[in-house]
């Protein structure tokens, strides 16, 4: 009878063994994940935890001290900019790279490597989404302009050595919780990573498509109903400008273009534009230094944009001999966006301009090899769109670019 308790408790501990160090489905492998020594145990922090280390980097080439408020706001000294932005990048990637690099990665189109296809396939079309509206191809030509830049260069350079010098320290124990509940390593940041998100944020506030919506219900509606249904002002609005007040010409007039590249709603002669969306928009404004206590102007600044978990910003002082700016950054890209210094404030606000025009293409056929353009047909520029799967399978698309 010892022999077969031996047996049953030997397979027993193997099946376990076995299903601890396996994943099943979305769930990482529970055996790696309740690990003392390298599961979510190590992710654990005291809520007076100290942040006081000193640390070598030869990176940098002067002495940078980071002092933590009483709310964890980090305020950088550095004696030259390029070291302020590698800690800048490395305080980022130190409390938000999960958040950093799943972004990108949803910018890019690669959701499917860390999630797989999702539900009825949503991961795998909300990439290829991202990839046919050309995410990439537009960050990689942004990049390309900013880094004519020598500053701006070099400010990125800075930057992604100090993100990837926080991911190098990483160690299966050290790993944000994130990538543990998902069972993946973070990758190497790059220049490109901080394009794709900037391109992702102007995409998030400005990607509508409400365009085709309105010119359908222009088709269908009279100009007077229209009109009525969709007013420019609504009735309840009480602009803060009075009426008959005049401006100055706009620095650039909206012109339709002469020739498209393709038919435009099949030869549509209206262009209808984006009403304003009443429930949506950010706002600023000024109190004027006779109406403050301290007699200077309060710039106030309220971006509408969503409320995440992170946070999408991150607050911060970097302080240099050429500047000290204080505010609120993006996690994934250097610099301040919204803040102020000694002389001046800034704001930014989501005024959700329509910058997006839609196009109906007219190809040869079915191969998509040819569209029309001037009575012409122009060659199509076909790129075969790879999406590598959680699982290790790939699924493979075609898309015609004009």
């Amino acid at each position: 009878m010892r022999i077969a308790y031996f047996i049953v408790s030997l397979l027993l501990t193997i099946a376990l063994i076995i299903i601890l160090d396996k994943p099943m489905g979305s769930v990482p492998p529970i055996g790696k994940f309740i690990s003392p020594q390298h599961g979510f145990w190590q992710n654990a922090e005291p809520a007076d935890k100290s942040y006081s280390e000193d640390l070598e980097f030869p990176q940098v080439t002067g002495p940078v001290d980071v002092y933590f408020d009483e709310r964890l706001v980090p305020h950088i000294f550095a004696e030259n900019e390029s070291d302020a932005w590698f800690v800048q990048g490395y305080l980022h990637a130190r409390f938000r790279l999960w958040q950093m690099e799943f972004q990108t990665h949803a910018a890019a189109g690669r959701l499917t490597e860390v999630l797989g296809p999702g539900p009825d396939s949503a991961y795998l079309n909300n990439d290829r989404n991202m990839r046919r509206v050309g995410m990439v191809y537009g960050a990689k030509k942004s990049l390309e302009e900013m880094e004519k830049d020598s500053l701006t260069a070099k400010q990125l350079n800075s930057y992604t050595a100090g993100v990837n010098s926080y991911i190098e320290k990483l160690t299966v124990a050290s790993l944000p919780l994130e990538y543990r509940l998902l069972n993946y390593k973070p990758e190497r940041w790059t220049n490109l990573k901080s394009a794709l998100f900037l391109k992702y944020m102007s995409y998030d506030l400005t990607g509508y498509e409400t365009d085709i919506e309105y010119t359908n219900a222009k088709s269908f509606f009279s100009a007077e109903d229209f009109n009525k249904l969709y007013p420019v002002y609504n009735d309840s609005a009480s602009p803060i400008v009075s009426k008959g007040t005049q401006f100055a010409p706009p620095s650039i007039v909206p012109v339709k273009p002469v020739s498209a590249d393709s038919l435009y709603f099949k030869n549509r002669i209206d262009i209808i534009t984006e009403k304003p969306d009443k429930d949506n928009g950010s706002n600023n404004w000024v109190a004027g230094g006779s109406k403050t206590k301290s007699g200077r102007p309060i710039l106030c600044n309220d971006p509408h944009l969503g409320l995440n978990l992170p946070s999408l910003w991150y607050e911060m002082q970097i302080h240099t001999p050429s500047f000290n700016v204080y505010g609120a950054s993006f996690p994934g890209a250097p610099a301040i966006i919204i803040g102020f210094n000694e002389n001046i404030a800034w704001g930014v606000t989501n005024a959700a301009r329509d910058v997006r025009d839609y196009y109906s293409i007219q190809f040869n056929d079915s191969s998509k090899k040819e569209y029309l353009f001037n009575n012409e047909w122009k060659k199509t520029d076909l790129q075969i769109e790879e999406y590598k799967m959680k699982d290790g399978s790939v699924f493979y698309d075609t898309v015609a670019y004009t």
